[in-house]
């Protein structure tokens, strides 16, 4: 691993939340850093983010990292607005995962983490009319919520700069050339970069890219896309107000109550965590009416008083999938590009984790023992597949989001 001293200049590819975060982070240390966006900062899948924040997850590695990240976004008016919005957030569990859900949250706890045991009457108050007859067992999280990914990842931008930061936007990074230990980033407006490293935070284009620097298709990261399509609700009067995000991991759905009047609906289905889309493909019209009905009568059967919530907009954007449904964070040195390292496959957790992100990269870019960071990197190596070292949920079949 390199040393501090080795590297003083970094150039970041992506500016989503975890690029941005990325670049605020190695800022704050000192180092010189150049941040290239294609568009405008969080103009890409970040900005498709329904947002949500919270700490509930299966492994006990992330959940540390989600913990993490959400007292970041608690407290995130020393770096800018994040527009963080404390709602909580309801998860209900049956059949074979409700062992596991209890064995979850006594490590949920044992981290410092306010899960709670809820009785179904609890949940009655902020829903009085919801369908619990599957409801076996309920865990809370009163301070989990949601936030406003662009402010975010603007804000990271913003914060980065004053620490000396150069943001540049509306250029394609066209190539990444490493030789003779010296890194060169090349754009679509014929400009060359240099610096000591460079870190791609390039989500679903990140093979593309890593194509076109030279790099093999046998040596490509195992990264591909997939698509997750939101709809947006009018909610009817008797669910105004401030209400917790609902998890449905039984519908393989879940349901976001924004603001006091805005339902959002996304899905947990490992189905389409699965299913590879081209990044470049029509994702703007993925969503169709099929999808709008059936994930509508799942809503409705859950909660029947949505019956008349109207429709206000879809979203489509792609999650950057992996295997394990977790983020490689690596090297790329192996596969012949040194210097080079890449913060990517992060499959739907890229916004909520974006603090913990920015911190193990430039945790791995300026420190050399790993054991003295919060987050050790080496989990999230590109070969722990190929080492069968893949990090785990233990739930079942209730999709990577866990």
């Amino acid at each position: 691993m390199v040393s501090d001293k080795s590297i003083n200049s970094v150039i970041v590819i992506g500016g989503g939340s975890s690029g941005c975060s990325i670049a605020y982070n190695l800022a704050s240390r000192g180092k010189k850093v150049r941040l290239i966006e294609r568009g405008s900062i969080a103009s890409g899948n970040t900005g498709k983010s329904s947002a949500l924040v919270r700490t509930h997850y299966s492994n006990e590695l992330i959940s540390s990292m989600a913990l993490y990240s959400i007292k970041e976004f608690m407290n995130f008016s020393y770096i800018g607005y994040s527009g963080f919005t404390k709602t909580g957030m309801v998860f209900p569990f049956n059949g074979v995962n409700v062992d596991t859900a209890r064995e979850n949250f006594k490590m949920l706890r044992g981290l410092g983490i306010d899960e709670q045991e809820i009785p179904v009457e609890k949940v009655r108050e902020f829903f009085p009319d919801i369908d619990s007859s599957d409801f076996d067992y309920i865990l809370y999280e009163p301070d989990s919520g949601y936030a406003d990914p662009v402010a975010t990842s603007n804000a990271y931008a913003s914060a980065a700069v004053k620490y000396g930061a150069e943001i540049i936007t509306g250029r394609s990074v066209t190539n990444i050339v490493a030789v003779n230990g010296k890194t060169t980033v090349e754009t679509d407006r014929g400009e060359s970069y240099n610096a000591d490293a460079v870190v791609m935070a390039t989500n679903v284009w990140t093979n593309k890219l890593l194509n076109k620097a030279g790099i093999a298709e046998g040596d490509l990261l195992p990264i591909y896309a997939s698509v997750h399509d939101t709809i947006y609700l009018r909610r009817p009067e008797i669910y105004k107000g401030i209400k917790p995000t609902l998890w449905d991991p039984q519908k393989s759905a879940y349901y976001k109550m924004e603001g006091t009047s805005v339902t959002a609906i996304g899905s947990l289905d490992p189905l389409i965590d699965r299913t590879k889309f081209d990044p470049d493909g029509d994702v703007e019209n993925h969503i169709n009416d099929e999808y709008i009905e059936k994930y509508l009568e799942k809503l409705t059967e859950r909660l029947p008083g949505m019956e008349n919530a109207s429709v206000i907009s879809t979203v489509s954007g792609l999650y950057d999938m992996s295997p394990d449904g977790q983020a490689i964070i690596d090297s790329l040195s192996e596969i012949g590009l040194k210097n080079v390292y890449v913060c990517a496959g992060l499959s739907g957790h890229g916004f909520k984790l974006s603090p913990a992100y920015g911190r193990i990269v430039a945790d791995m870019l300026t420190l050399q023992d790993p054991d003295k960071a919060p987050f050790d990197w080496r989990y999230f190596s590109a070969d722990r597949f190929r080492k069968g070292k893949t990090i785990r949920s233990m739930y079942s079949e209730i999709g990577t989001i866990y």
